[in-house]
């Protein structure tokens, strides 16, 4: 049984490791998207995430006994995402669809699935428990940005209701600039 749920900063080493396998699988393939362990993602980043709640980690778990911090550690991960309000630094490019302000967004950042949990609907599970916690958050909108090259992410995120608003050259960090889908989800 899959379960999605906010991590705990205990679960940080298996959720790294997570990262760490699809960063090794995406390198030099026609879908990197150009993650690189230590940079994007980071311990900070993902550690500051956790003890804010605003990380999500999907689990392969019979039971999920959240005052039972052996079994959660123990627990495969199969997936993971940030959820919060930073938007990208590119994000103001374009008029979204969802007439809101700033305070009524939250963001999906690195949304990924372990290589070994593929085509088991881990990432739809985690985009479903991200705009459930986005709603009761009171948020109005849900966007994300996703590199052109990144087909499955992109029918992924399609197929669970996001608006596509285009491809635009934008800033992903490290001085880096991409092609990139920049997709919105209406939670109203």
């Amino acid at each position: 049984m899959m379960i999605v749920r906010t991590a705990s900063v205990d679960e940080l080493p298996q959720i790294e490791a997570m990262y760490a396998a699809i960063v090794d699988v995406m390198q030099n393939t026609p879908l990197d998207v150009w993650w690189q362990m230590g940079s994007h993602p980071s311990h900070e980043m993902l550690m500051d995430a956790a003890s804010d709640g605003n990380l999500l980690v999907a689990v392969d778990d019979g039971h999920d006994d959240a005052d039972d911090t052996a079994a959660r550690t123990a627990n495969p991960v199969l997936g993971a995402c940030i959820l919060n309000g930073v938007q990208g630094v590119d994000y103001g490019i374009i008029d979204w669809g969802v007439p809101c302000d700033d305070a009524e967004v939250n963001v999906l950042h690195l949304l990924g699935v372990s290589p070994a949990a593929r085509g088991r609907g881990v990432g739809r599970a985690i985009i479903d428990k991200a705009s459930a916690m986005a709603t009761e958050r009171g948020m109005k909108s849900l966007r994300l940005d996703t590199f052109d090259n990144n087909a499955p992410a992109i029918a992924l995120y399609r197929s669970c209701g996001f608006t596509d608003h285009g491809v635009h050259e934008i800033h992903v960090g490290r001085g880096l600039i991409h092609a990139s889908h920049l997709m919105e989800m209406d939670l109203r």
